[in-house]
Order: structure tokens, then sequence, then C-alpha cells
């Protein structure tokens, strides 16, 4: 089984910037016509006029297959942004059906176990940017901090320990 993680917002910027690739490009294959198209003959002997007429070729398929890979970067870049479109509608989605039975399974453990269980991602992300700071600044400076965003009441009943079972 394999796992995709698909970010929509990455894979737009990624078509945006797959798109001013392909202006760049396409700006370069019509810089590059003018001289590799009507290739002058360096001399005016047979030979110089053969090579000439094969190198003008040369620069024709050139632009042809430039042409082709044009057509299909673009019709990627296309794809590209549709599917972020529906990655993005997709997750709109899911998360709209996943939310009412995250609340109901919260309201649940909350009943069975007597604790809240967070249902939204700041609920659980919260503890674990306390854990990264208090790893970078130190438990003394981190606890000031909370006791002023979040106030003392709560700080404590935070602290207090858990009985399970007790009753």
């Amino acid at each position: 089984m394999s796992n995709v993680m698909a970010t929509p917002e990455l894979i737009k910027a990624a078509a945006t910037e797959l798109a001013t690739v392909g202006s760049t490009l396409g700006a370069a294959h019509i810089e590059a016509a003018g001289p590799t198209l009507a290739i002058q003959p360096a001399a005016a002997d047979e030979v110089s006029a053969a090579i000439a007429q094969l190198f003008s070729r040369e620069g024709e398929h050139y632009q042809q297959t430039a042409g082709h890979a044009a057509a299909f970067h673009d019709q990627f870049v296309q794809h590209l942004t549709a599917a972020a479109g529906t990655y993005a509608s997709a997750e709109t989605g899911n998360a709209a059906l996943l939310q009412p039975v995250a609340v109901s399974a919260g309201s649940a453990a909350a009943n069975v176990l007597g604790v809240t269980i967070p249902t939204t991602l700041e609920e659980i992300t919260a503890p674990l940017l306390g854990i990264l700071l208090a790893l970078v600044l130190g438990p003394p400076v981190v606890l000031s901090l909370a006791v002023l965003v979040y106030g003392l009441p709560t700080i404590l009943q935070l602290l207090t320990p858990v009985t399970a079972g007790a009753g």
C-alpha cells in the first residue's frame, strides 16, 4: 500500500512555477527560430548551400519538436492545476464528513473516560507546540508564557495529575 501526501497549495504552486518555465522556454524557442530557420550559405558553392539547407531543415525539425513539447507541457500544467483543485475539494469534503464523527467521538470518550479528547487540529497540536517550546526555551520560560496566555487556573488544572479509577 502506498502513502500519497498531496498538499493542494503546493501542487498549485508547482503548476504556477511550471507555467513560468513553459513561458520562458517558449520565448527561447521563438528567439532561436530566426537564426536556425533561415541559415545563409557560408559561400557561393554547392556544399555550403547544401549544409545551410541541412541546418535549416534541422531548425524546422527542432521548432516542430519544441511545439509538441510545449503543447505537452501546457497540458501537463492544466492537469496539475486541475489535480490541485480536485485534491482541495476532496479535502474539504472529507473534513466536512469527518467533523461530526470527530466531535461525537470526542464527546463519547469524554463521557467514558472523564477527560476531554482533542478534536480539532489546534487542540491536537497545542501540546506539541508546548513541548517544542520547552525543549527550545526551557521549562521556566514556557511556564511563564503559558500562564500569560492561558491564565494560572488553567495551567494549574493541566499540571494536576489525573488518577484513573479513583472513586
